[in-house]
């Protein structure tokens, strides 16, 4: 699914636009990345431009998805590419759905996952009106299992041997997950927080 309008983060330093086809080398080049498959490894080691197409083409009908590409705002400087995140496994029947984030590496430590997971969140639950969405992240992918629980998502349970490693075998993951209430009460305002004070995720 395809919105009509692009999503401005509350700070103003991160814009969530529908994916285009002038965004499809660039989500090419993030998807098979070493450090992005380093955590999720069952993703494509090579991945073209064509083929970055063909998914973001397959995707757009469905409407249990909304795909985003996520581009840094810079006063002065034309909007930079910074990764996508999406809202998927959208249930309308029991309002829930799942969503996650892959940012460019060269941006790390800039705060954008912070700025993107924020405005996702504020579709998800104030947009879409869902109950709940959930996380899934590798078993050790320390990193982002720490930034959920910082904001206040709670760790529902390992999935054993849940995701494929990419060299035929299985490894864990971690399931996560925010409600509407959570989202209201705490969860928001931590992540707000974060924004405000400045310090980058």
């Amino acid at each position: 699914m395809i919105l009509n309008e692009s999503l401005t983060s509350l700070s103003g330093r991160v814009r969530l636009a529908p994916p285009s086809e002038s965004d499809d080398a660039f989500f090419a080049t993030v998807r098979c990345h070493p450090e992005t498959r380093r955590y999720l490894p069952f993703f494509p080691a090579h991945c073209t431009p064509d083929d970055a197409r063909a998914r973001r083409l397959s995707r757009e009908p469905n409407k249990a998805i909304v795909d985003f590409s996520i581009y840094a705002l810079t006063p002065g400087s034309p909007p930079k590419y910074a990764g996508n995140t999406t809202l998927f496994n959208i249930d309308e029947t029991f309002k829930t759905g799942e969503t996650g984030a892959c940012i460019s590496p060269e941006l790390f430590g800039q705060g954008i996952a912070t700025d993107a997971l924020h405005t996702v969140l504020t579709y998800a639950f104030e947009e879409r009106k869902l109950h709940r969405v959930v996380f899934q992240t590798a078993a050790y992918n320390v990193r982002m299992r720490s930034w959920l629980e910082r904001f206040g998502a709670t760790l529902e349970g390992t999935l054993r041997e849940g995701w494929a490693d990419g060299e035929g075998g299985y490894m864990d993951g971690c399931l996560y997950s925010i409600l509407e209430h959570e989202w209201r009460q705490n969860v928001k305002a931590k992540l707000e927080g974060r924004m405000d004070l400045g310090v980058r995720a």
